[in-house]
């Protein structure tokens, strides 16, 4: 049409963009589909699928995404600015009713509570971090709090399983554990975790809190008396500060050491009063103004007087708080893979939807565009790798909290290659593979994901508040704290190195010989993966023997470079298991591009696949991109 028979545009007249719409990713997320058949036996999948593909179409309703938006908009602050009326020092935090109920939604639907419950044996962790997985999108950084309620319930229940225990903790732990998995929002608690200090970050060395022996009477939690140590310090960052209580480190005589505290305590009533309830000793100095996670209360926090029980024993603080660390480093894994998977959903969405010119006066929608799709099946295989790395470390997590490695109750799998025959063997693979896993998939997931927002152009740079389910500004800005917090990208590389250059090293690179080759197979036969398995265990081999011979001074340097080369080769012998399962052609080019990618075979020595618009699309839509699923997004 010529501009002469065009009508100008008006502000209601003219184009108007279709809105996507956002399928349920239980469904229509390719690769959270792959994960499942890969990890979960054929049973539990038929016993999960009501409750996931239900939970997948609530969290993308109108009444989720006004939470979101009420949460976001209406961010939390401290009434009177820490003072009332009259001076006097009070800490009363204020957290939006939209953060309220996605809290309590997350705890009516188990979010913590899933990973206790037991009810899949070693599936357990698996099933609870794909639920965790949906919900990342749609909460508004609540799972920050269920992270560390998950691990301070992990940390108290070993506690509980020990005859050393003294009876007046065992109580009060026993209280808060229950509490901690609860589904009852009434009496469910969540918990903070608080380490950081101003002289440091991730380095607790310097730690200034002071804990001191002296018991006291002084109040009560839970009709339970207040514990026998008090607690003074600063807190610098205190994430989840609308908290019930929290597990927090403080130098005693003997060392840095791990404690309980409640946040609230309850006056002793000597009246005919009503009992009344106060701070324990926790002031609210500031709340921080951060790039994103908004909505979540992170805080200043100046600790007087605070009463809290000892957990474990004095000066072994480090080796009590890993247990929470490891269950918050799988949290921000399975956060930073859940952003990443929505903002696939919407860019997928968008491309169904969006049409461009396509030259010449032809105009195409972005699926069919040859470039755009090339572009979305890269970010799609960099998720799916992700997503196997962050699901395999939260498998193995799962079964090292059985008794016993299960016993195989059905025919072999592609998942039988990729379990350790010993159990020791798998806690020597948790010991590296939890801070490599955090911080590739954190890291990369964040860059991914920025390819999602800019495969909406200018619309996904936008707050769309307006439009909340596609606001893919909000889940990035989100999304880029993960490689923060919990242990930066060169902080994990450190410790990584720390543990394959130190005691238990040779053990950690024994169990990945073991793995790698059990997961590879001894014999690759005709396997279209065959030159590619002889390149990884080369490669692997050169690494590890550089690992032994090295000195810890001379690799450091090479840190982070190292932590990647691993996180590569073990998405490597993901891939290749994960293809072979059932020989995909699309899993097979998203495996086969990504081996080339990171140097993990011979460029061109793979196949003769041709990478077309068809095995493209199939990559990001899956074998039926057409077909039309009853359940989607209401809005």
């Amino acid at each position: 049409m010529s501009s002469a028979q065009r009508k100008p545009s008006t502000a209601n007249d003219g184009f108007f963009q279709t809105v996507p719409s956002i399928r349920n990713q239980f469904y229509d997320d390719v690769s959270f589909q792959r994960v499942m058949d890969l990890f979960l036996p054929k049973s539990v999948i038929e016993s999960i699928t009501p409750e996931l593909a239900n939970f997948g179409d609530e969290i993308l309703s109108k009444r989720i995404f006004d939470w979101v938006t009420d949460a976001e908009r209406n961010v939390p602050y401290v009434r009177g600015g820490g003072r009332d009326a009259f001076g006097r020092r009070t800490s009363e935090l204020v957290v939006s009713e939209g953060w309220r109920q996605l809290q309590n939604f997350g705890i009516e639907n188990g979010i913590v509570a899933i990973g206790y419950e037991q009810k899949y044996s070693e599936s357990t962790r698996v099933v609870q971090m794909l639920k965790n997985h949906l919900w990342t999108g749609s909460n508004a950084n609540v799972s920050c709090p269920s992270a560390m309620t998950d691990g301070a319930a992990k940390l108290l229940k070993t506690h509980l399983f020990s005859t050393q225990l003294e009876p007046a903790s065992r109580r009060v732990f026993q209280d808060a554990y229950d509490r901690l998995i609860s589904r009852d929002p009434q009496k469910a608690w969540t918990s903070g975790q608080w380490m950081t200090e101003r002289g440091g970050g991730s380095d607790v060395s310097g730690t200034e809190t002071i804990a001191t022996w002296a018991p006291s009477n002084d109040g009560f939690v839970s009709n339970l008396p207040l514990g026998p140590w008090r607690i003074d310090g600063f807190k610098w960052f205190s994430s989840a500060t609308d908290s019930s209580m929290t597990v927090l480190l403080a130098q005693t005589p003997k060392g840095l050491s791990t404690f309980f505290a409640p946040i609230c305590r309850t006056l002793p009533n000597t009246s005919a009063s009503p009992i009344e309830k106060e701070s324990n000793g926790i002031f609210i100095q500031r709340l921080k103004n951060k790039f994103g996670t908004k909505s979540l209360p992170t805080a200043e926090l100046e600790l007087s007087n605070t009463r809290g029980y000892l957990i474990g024993k004095e000066g072994q603080g480090i080796q009590e708080i890993s247990a929470i660390l490891n269950i918050t480093r799988v949290y921000s894994a399975i956060s930073a893979v859940g952003y990443l998977g929505r903002g696939l959903a919407i860019a997928k969405s968008f491309a169904k939807v969006r049409e461009v010119g396509a030259g010449k006066g032809k105009r195409l929608m972005l699926k069919d565009s040859p470039l755009h799709m090339n572009t979305m099946a890269k970010i799609a295989g960099e998720y799916h790798s992700l997503n196997l790395f962050t699901f395999f470390g939260t498998w193995l997590l799962g079964i090292s909290e059985q008794d016993q490695i299960p016993a195989r109750s059905e025919p072999p799998s592609s998942r039988a290659r990729l379990q350790p025959d010993d159990p020791a063997n798998i806690q020597l693979l948790l010991r590296v593979l939890f801070p490599v896993l955090k911080a590739t998939v954190c890291k990369r997931s964040i860059h991914t994901l920025q390819e999602c927002m800019e495969a909406l152009g200018g619309v996904g740079y936008l707050d769309n508040t307006e439009n909340e389910s596609i606001n893919i500004a909000r889940i990035y800005r989100d999304c880029c704290v993960l490689s923060i917090w919990e242990g930066t990208t060169d902080v994990l590389a450190s410790d990584t190195l720390r543990v394959l250059s130190g005691r238990i090293g040779n053990g950690v690179l024994n169990a990945m010989d073991r793995w790698i080759s059990k997961a590879l197979g001894s014999d690759f036969g005709s396997s279209p993966f065959a030159s590619a398995k002889r390149d990884i265990t080369t490669i692997w081999g050169t690494l590890r023997d550089r690992l032994r011979k090295e000195s810890h001074e001379k690799l450091l340097p090479s840190a982070r470079d190292i932590l990647f080369q691993i996180s590569d080769i073990i998405m490597g012998v993901l891939l290749i298991v994960d293809s072979e399962n059932d020989i995909n052609p699309a899993a097979m080019e998203v495996c086969f591009r990504f081996l080339e990618e990171h140097g993990l075979a011979s460029s061109g020595a793979l196949r003769n696949l041709e990478g077309g618009l068809k095995l493209n699309q199939q990559i990001v839509y899956g074998d039926g991109m057409e077909k039309s699923f009853a359940s989607q997004s209401k809005l």
